[in-house]
């Protein structure tokens, strides 16, 4: 399930996903970053996951495919999790995104959340 956080305004998208993502929360996605991208140029991204447990193989194959394209268009991506193969993942897309892809844990969620807002 992907959720939208109240901390999303203008280049900057804020979303927890959680339990299983299905193709529909990997187009909603992708519809909100790719708006943010056309408008401003480029979308900073803070994506939490929490409690996930399943990732459909052909959602998230589409998504490494528009991220490959688009990596060049997103500014800071904080990936939050609490697995060992959520910082794989994020260590793994890192390279195609401008700035890279800096992983936090959860109990870190605050430092991820200014890092993508302001940088420090």
């Amino acid at each position: 399930m992907l959720t939208v956080l109240p901390e999303t305004h203008d280049d900057m998208l804020a979303v927890r996903v959680s339990g299983q993502l299905t193709n529909e929360d990997f187009d909603l996605y992708r519809e909100l970053i790719r708006e943010r991208m056309k408008q401003y140029g480029s979308a900073r991204l803070y994506y939490e996951m929490s409690d996930l447990n399943w990732v459909k193989p052909g959602a998230a194959l589409e998504n490494l495919l528009f991220d490959l394209v688009h990596g060049r268009e997103y500014g800071r991506v904080a990936m939050v999790g609490e697995r060992w193969w959520q910082e794989l993942a994020a260590n793994l897309i890192s390279p195609v995104k401008k700035r890279g892809v800096r992983y936090f844990t959860i109990s870190q969620r605050a430092d991820a959340m200014r890092w993508v807002q302001e940088g420090f």
